[in-house]
């Protein structure tokens, strides 16, 4: 652990977009009064960018938190001229610890590969503007620099940052003391009361005393006759006298005769008494007049306040359609009985596989949907004119000599869909005991996308793995497997999850933590478009008879629709608000030090395919 607390919290940070802010706050005390945040995604490597009258040229501001800082750095720096930037300089963000010689050379390599000046800010020298000019934007960012590291008391970071109306009262005067919170939050001032505070657990007279010590701005007590009999508070509102220009009293009755003497007496207060409207104007034109700086702009305060009762809407009003990788399929509604004079043998039992879907029920009968391929089974002699199969409904018959039905007819299903399989040239991995859509004929798969469209997907492919001399090629292959489910309907319905298959040049599956670790290099740019792209090319590759894959003959076939199930939503979700995806979400994912397990694949739902691989 880092002896400096700073450092810890900057090393150990999980809150990727709050350091975009911490950073851009830093920018902007630090010779940068003008930054303007960009951050998101499609920023083009600008996490901020700063144009000032008095400055030449632009500034363009790049963040991370990755240990691999220069590739970042260099990722940044192409796509910034990639977009068509010609900054006249390039600040760099980060929280590694360089060298001199290390940036020496990275300015050295900006300079003569663009032509633009380098600025770095590593994690030491963004320690010393946090001790120093800049000590107040701790306290700004609870969410990195948080507790055990940095206390807090009441919910907010008691590190010295004079930037908080601290408004007191008792219970009594609960509902004036709260309404003028959001009052002043409205006008854009940063508050504090007493009354809508997580106090719990603390010493509520203490947490106050450290708050108006290291957080206050100005203190506003709420003064009412059975505030004015309550010791412990009045002793609060002597301590915080003791400041000067520090306490504006707020009145709820006229208190002329409480206070003929002493400090608070020498004060004018505001006379909520003759209206609440009245001790407002009072208070923010003491406010003004006083210098006090406001925390955010009036629109963005009244936004503010307003989510503290309603969080900011994240669909709107317009339909949307929501597709899932859920697939419609109709079951036979018989079983065929197959009476055997003697056992299979395995090896029997191996060969029929690839041809027939069975269930051994025992050693001596079979049951299926459809009659077997004929010349293949050892059946059992029977007296002319009768019937060599035993067919009967299987929903009359839930359970016959100890069988689960359901479970028999769930089985037969899944042997329905590797039949599928075989037909349509997938491979078999018997180390993953799955099919896989091999590089010899699904290469790039034809399929007709939701809105019609005819386009294509790939099922497999190449990908490099490192970089550098460590670089290593290595191929995937997509492979289907299958969820089989009963609704209360009756309805049966086909769950498809894709499962990557990554293997070496020469074909041989990884193990363990190279599985993991190939799938992310495969996968981690497949987002909702794309996964809903391979979901259809994945089932289209196996129909065989219109839109649907067939298997059986007649009354007795299993017929799995390839049109996933899908609604029509009277509202869309907005995307714009939860386009807080950018950099470091990305840097999150690809630093996610937690391996998952190997094939514990998630069911997959697929939302708003606005788009496709083409």
């Amino acid at each position: 652990m880092s002896a400096d607390r700073i450092l810890y919290c900057l090393e150990h940070l999980t809150d990727y977009r709050q350091f975009e802010r911490l950073s851009s706050d830093l920018m902007a005390g630090n010779g940068y009064p003008d930054i303007e945040p960009i951050g998101g995604s499609g920023d083009g490597g600008r996490d901020a960018i700063h144009q000032h009258a008095g400055a030449p040229g632009l500034t363009v501001f790049a963040y991370t938190v990755r240990m691999d800082w220069r590739r970042k750095l260099n990722g940044d720096c192409a796509r910034i001229s990639e977009v068509g930037l010609n900054p006249a300089k390039v600040v760099f963000v980060c929280t590694a610890t360089l060298s001199g010689d290390e940036k020496d050379e990275a300015r050295a390599s900006i300079k003569q590969r663009y032509g633009w000046q380098l600025d770095i800010f590593d994690i030491e020298r963004i320690r010393v503007l946090l001790v120093g000019p800049l000590r107040h934007l701790v306290a700004k960012h609870p969410a990195i620099f948080c507790p055990p590291y940095f206390s807090q008391r009441g919910g907010l970071s008691i590190a010295e940052s004079f930037d908080t109306l601290i408004i007191d009262h008792i219970e009594s005067d609960h509902a004036l003391a709260t309404w003028l919170s959001r009052r002043l939050s409205l006008e854009g001032y940063q508050t504090w009361c007493f009354g809508t505070a997580p106090l719990a657990g603390e010493d509520a007279d203490s947490s106050v005393r450290q708050l108006i010590q290291s957080r206050g701005v100005k203190y506003l007590p709420v003064l009412s006759p059975a505030a004015v009999a309550d010791r412990g508070f009045m002793d609060r509102c002597g301590a915080a006298g003791s400041r000067e220009d520090f306490v504006m009293p707020c009145w709820t009755s006229d208190l002329q005769v409480e206070f003929s003497r002493g400090r608070l007496a020498q004060t004018v207060p505001a006379r909520f008494d003759r209206g609440w409207a009245v001790g407002l104007a009072q208070v923010l034109e003491y406010l003004k007049s006083s210098g006090v700086p406001l925390s955010d702009d009036p629109a963005r305060g009244r936004a503010v306040a307003l989510r503290a009762y309603m969080p900011e809407p994240v669909t709107k009003p317009e339909p949307e359609s929501i597709f899932a990788n859920v697939f419609s399929a109709s079951v036979p509604r018989s079983l065929m009985l197959t009476d055997l004079s003697r056992p299979l043998t395995d090896a029997e039992i191996m060969s029929l596989r690839d041809k027939w879907p069975f269930v051994v029920s025992t050693p001596l009968q079979l049951l299926s949907f459809d009659r077997p391929p004929p010349g293949r089974i050892p059946f059992l002699e029977r007296s002319p004119g009768e019937s060599t199969f035993t067919e009967y409904a299987w929903e009359q018959r839930l359970s016959r000599k100890g069988d689960n039905t359901l479970n028999v007819v769930k089985d037969l299903i899944r042997r329905c869909l590797h039949i599928a399989c075989v037909g349509a040239g997938l491979k078999w991995c018997d180390r993953r005991e799955l099919f896989y859509y091999s590089e010899e004929k699904h290469g790039n798969q034809r399929f007709t996308h939701v809105d019609g469209r005819e386009t294509r997907v790939t099922l497999n492919g190449e990908r490099q793995y490192g970089r550098g001399e460590r670089a290593s090629k290595f191929r995937y292959q997509l492979s289907p497997t299958f969820g089989i489910g009963r609704d209360e309907s009756a309805q049966w319905w086909i769950t498809l999850r894709v499962y990557v298959r990554v293997t070496d040049m020469a074909g041989t599956p990884f193990e363990e933590k190279d599985i993991v670790r190939r799938r992310k290099a495969v996968t981690k740019g497949w987002w909702n478009k794309e996964w809903l792209a391979r979901v259809l090319g994945v089932m289209q590759a196996l129909r065989n008879d219109g839109t649907e894959i067939v298997v059986g003959t007649q009354q007795h076939a299993l017929r799995v629709s390839t049109t996933p199930l899908q609604w029509k939503c009277p509202i869309a979700i907005d995307y714009k608000v939860l386009d807080h995806i950018g950099d470091f979400q990305e840097e999150m994912a690809e630093m996610r030090a937690g391996d998952e397990e190997e094939g514990d694949d998630d069911d997959l739902v697929v939302l708003a395919p606005d788009a496709a691989d083409g």
